[in-house]
């Protein structure tokens, strides 16, 4: 792969910059999974598609003005490349987090830049205009970056290729995020059903986020698979609690990751509230 190159990082205001987030313990949960996928599409030569809503900058520097304000790296990747016995396949996610350099954290883009191949396809998008237009410098040719709401991804679907991921990553700071994400996933399923489809979000209200779950199983006629992170941490809040739900997972990923996802956790926890769990989530 080809080094690749960054620019400053955006110091414009907006209502969410995930600066201030990047390298949290939802992040890392977030990554190791997306890492999960994309490793298991890369067992077999047949060329895959990485579609991403809410693709954000790409990268994010630890030392920069909005990291630094919130230091929420420190109980997220900070502890993780601060542990020990690491299972293997944790072990090889932190090894390629550490390949972007160090002070740095990526993401998820930079995570399907790394691991695409040469006929592989990234579809990229980012409202926000300066957030898009790093991204573009940071990913050049390698993958394709629209300036679009990512909650209109779907008309990038289907995309070139017959086997891809979709990540759907958004804020999460509407009232109705959970609807729209479900309506969304509804026509990713009308056009793309086949696909790994992959959402992060809060567990702030769980009863919303488990109707929206199933009603996306529904949609797909498929259980869903739902890896959920509670660090245990609930004063002050702030999210304590998140999960990656997934459609479609590669065949064993729930099995191969459990041990890697059960240290993680134990690593991230904060208390005796802390805990994860593995499920799966039926039509």
């Amino acid at each position: 792969m080809r080094p690749v190159a960054f620019d400053r990082p955006i110091m414009r205001a907006m209502h969410y910059r995930h600066a201030y987030h990047a390298g949290n313990f939802a992040d890392v949960w977030k990554h190791a999974i997306v890492f999960g996928i994309l490793d298991a599409l890369n067992r077999k030569a047949t060329p895959w598609s990485y579609v991403e809503s809410h693709a954000g900058a790409g990268h994010y520097l630890l030392s920069g003005e909005a990291a630094s304000k919130t230091e929420e790296w420190r109980d997220g990747i900070g502890r993780l490349r601060a542990a020990s016995g690491a299972p293997e396949l944790a072990a090889r996610f932190l090894e390629a987090t550490s390949r972007i350099g160090a002070g740095r954290y990526p993401g998820s883009p930079w995570f399907a830049l790394e691991m695409a191949r040469g006929e592989d396809q990234l579809l990229l998008c980012e409202a926000v205009p300066e957030v898009a237009q790093t991204l573009t410098r940071t990913c050049g040719k390698r993958a394709t970056v629209q300036q679009r709401d990512g909650y209109r991804m779907d008309a990038l679907l289907p995309p070139r290729h017959k086997r891809g991921l979709v990540l759907i990553d958004p804020p999460f700071e509407r009232a109705d995020e959970f609807r729209a994400v479900a309506e969304l996933l509804e026509r990713c399923a009308s056009k793309f059903g086949h696909g790994v489809h992959a959402l992060w979000y809060p567990r702030k209200n769980a009863h919303d986020a488990d109707r929206a779950l199933r009603r996306i199983a529904r949609a797909f006629g498929k259980p869903v698979w739902n890896a959920v992170l509670d660090h245990g941490d609930v004063g002050g809040g702030r999210m304590h609690a998140c999960g990656v739900a997934v459609v479609n997972p590669p065949y064993g990923l729930d099995t191969q990751w459990a041990e890697s996802l059960a240290w993680m956790a134990s690593q991230l926890g904060r208390g005796a509230r802390a805990h994860h769990r593995l499920e799966w989530i039926n039509p």
